[in-house]
């Protein structure tokens, strides 16, 4: 059954990241664009990222702990860079915020030891986080504007946590026919999965009644803060927890009706 019959769909992320959420939209008849609307670039001096990247690849955290793809890559990037192999140890431990995170770590020969049943924040993760005990060591690579959650909580548990700039964003402009089509209502939908792609859409106009749907919490209070119109937050912050999010809003949507072609009545 397509459930997303009809709907056209916007995607603000890298087409390389969107595949499978692609597929998921498309098996369920709906037409997905993936746009990007922001870049990824290294840290403008990577003086602190280097050296927590020489730390991790000679053992010196008990944890790293991705919270992004973006990370993972920003991470694995500068340990090329610096001729670093194996990036992370096999004694490091290693956590990830949820399955697109995960595949990203393991994509690289890389274990994933940490992961919430349900991921998709770092409140869930840090509410999994065992005892520090004897590996009280985290690095923890963001992007530069990233929030401080997971650090905060486990500060308070009694971790030594280093957060280190991994990465920054840098907007992009959509193409004009991208944008026009937003303001002018032909997406039915518009799909967010990080809060940093939240900043990007809010600088355009979106029509009313354009349903808007965020992949967890910390993208639905990213949606509110930029005072856009925020239809539905996913109960199971996946891909496929997105998709079916949506389907549940396009089922409770009156289809419209056709207008009578010409000639007809």
């Amino acid at each position: 059954m397509n459930r997303l019959a009809g709907w056209r769909v916007l995607l603000p992320r890298p087409s390389s990241r969107s595949s499978r959420l692609i597929g998921l939209l498309g098996a369920e008849g709906a037409t997905a664009q993936a746009i990007p609307l922001l870049a990824f670039e290294p840290p403008a001096d990577t003086g602190a990222l280097d050296a927590a990247v020489v730390d991790l690849a000679r053992g010196g955290v008990d944890w790293v702990a991705f919270t992004s793809v973006n990370a993972v890559d920003a991470v694995l990037d500068r340990a090329s860079a610096l001729a670093l192999h194996p990036a992370v140890p096999a004694d490091t431990r290693v956590a990830v915020v949820g399955p697109a995170t995960a595949r990203a770590v393991r994509a690289a020969g890389i274990a994933v030891d940490l992961m919430p049943e349900s991921g998709g924040s770092a409140a869930t993760l840090a509410a999994i986080w065992p005892a520090p005990g004897e590996h009280p060591r985290v690095l923890l690579p963001q992007s530069a504007i990233a929030s401080d959650t997971l650090a905060v909580a486990l500060r308070a548990r009694g971790f030594q946590v280093q957060g280190v700039p991994a990465y920054r964003t840098v907007p992009l402009p959509p193409p004009s026919s991208i944008a026009e089509d937003l303001a002018d209502g032909a997406f039915e939908a518009v799909l967010l999965t990080s809060p940093s792609t939240v900043a990007a859409l809010a600088g355009l106009p979106v029509a009313a009644g354009t349903v808007i749907g965020a992949i967890g919490a910390s993208t639905a209070a990213a949606v509110r803060e930029a005072g856009l119109a925020l239809t539905f937050t996913a109960a199971d912050p996946t891909e496929q927890g997105l998709v079916d999010a949506l389907a549940a809003v396009a089922a409770a949507t009156p289809a419209a009706t056709p207008a009578p072609e010409e000639g007809t009545s």
